[in-house]
């Protein structure tokens, strides 16, 4: 279901007539190819350690709705990489990312849903609610000032087969 699900993202760039000039993605295989398929194999992409997943710590693999904050369990395990360090590891990420574009360039950006919702929670919109798999989001920067333009989940009501 994900590979369509990245799919009806690809097809909903080719649709709208959305390129991009330079293309990011987490080290971690999984997000490298759902660059790939979202760009058809077609474009040259620059792997980054920052974008990869937060780490879990021993929580790390497991299903997410076993891990104890899902029940109002506040308990973390202290190997567990703390959300502070994820947004400034984020930060890096962008301000690498920036520094190799130009002005009026776009980008593609492929990671993962948690860290990067952390991502735009602390420099666009607090409240966004967070990503669904193979989701999008339009950011934009006006100088040191990220916007949130727009989100849009081209698979949204996708049945499981």
């Amino acid at each position: 279901m994900g590979i369509r699900q990245v799919e009806m993202a690809r097809d909903y760039f080719q649709k709208n007539n959305i390129h991009f000039d330079k293309a990011f993605s987490s080290t971690q295989e999984r997000a490298c190819d759902t660059l790939e398929i979202a760009t058809d194999h077609q474009m040259p992409y620059k792997r980054l350690k920052d974008l990869r997943e937060k780490c879990y710590g021993i929580f790390e693999g497991r299903d997410e709705f076993l891990l104890p904050w899902n029940y109002n369990n506040p308990n973390v395990d202290p190997t567990m990489e703390k959300d502070e360090d994820v947004v400034n590891r984020m930060h890096r990420a962008v301000v690498e990312i920036l520094d190799n574009i130009n002005d009026g360039e776009t980008a593609l950006i492929v990671g993962h849903g948690d860290i990067l919702a952390k991502y735009v929670r602390d420099v666009a919109d607090p409240n966004f609610a967070g990503f669904a798999n193979a989701s999008i989001v339009k950011l934009s920067v006006d100088g040191k000032n990220v916007h949130l333009d727009k989100y849009v989940w081209p698979a949204e009501g996708l049945k499981q087969i």
